[in-house]
């Protein structure tokens, strides 16, 4: 894939993902969730769940801030201070994060994690790497490792369909199916920390967040 394929790809990917999430109303359906907000949870708490201490939290594809909101939440039951952060290719989702989070407006940044360079570094940052092409995938987890966290920081990666029988269903052309993100990652020669696991019981649908530490 050449340079004008790849942004090629990313402009796609933006067109894919805004007009999916824009047309619905609930909150986690305009973050990339179908069913009930119970599903929502079950498959979206164990990013929190990782986050082990207070600091700043970057989301990478925050969409409509839905994820950010409830990280908060679910942070503050366990006496965490979180300062929320996120980044997106879509304008238009972009703009319902910061209705989401007006005190924070100036903390969400338009742009494509693989070229956009952070004001600052995090303690945290989620992402997934369905977010770029399966060849550029090991480039931007290192470019996330160097550009985005502070010393000591930790990469938060989520694979939303972990153990799924075709997990290239549903993907774009020039993703990696990635069914086992232990097993992606040891192919791209890279070692988590440990994981933070959910579960869909009405879907038998599982989440597996990598931890990586800086």
């Amino acid at each position: 894939m050449n340079e004008t394929e790849l942004e090629s790809w990313f402009a796609n990917t933006q067109i894919i993902l805004e007009t999916a999430y824009i047309q619905h109303e609930e909150p986690w359906r305009q973050s990339g969730m179908s069913g009930p907000e119970e599903r929502w949870i079950s498959l979206r708490k164990p990013v929190a769940d990782c986050i082990d201490h207070s600091g700043s939290f970057l989301d990478i594809g925050c969409a409509n801030g839905y994820l950010l909101e409830c990280i908060l939440r679910w942070t503050t039951e366990r006496g965490l201070q979180i300062e929320p952060y996120g980044l997106d290719i879509s304008l238009k989702l972009l703009e319902l994060a910061k209705k989401r989070f007006p005190q924070y407006a100036d903390h969400f940044f338009r742009g494509n994690a693989f070229y956009w360079n952070p004001p600052h570094r995090f303690n945290f940052v989620r992402t997934e790497l369905v977010y770029v092409p399966g060849d550029y995938e090991r480039m931007y987890i290192g470019r996330l490792l160097e550009k985005f966290l502070k010393p000591g920081g930790k990469l938060l990666i989520a694979n939303y369909m972990e153990g799924l029988p075709d997990p290239m269903k549903g993907l774009l052309p020039g993703s990696h199916p990635t069914r086992f993100i232990e097993d992606r990652l040891d192919e791209l020669g890279i070692k988590a920390t440990r994981f933070c696991d959910g579960y869909d019981p009405t879907k038998n649908r599982r989440i597996r967040v990598a931890v990586i530490d800086k």
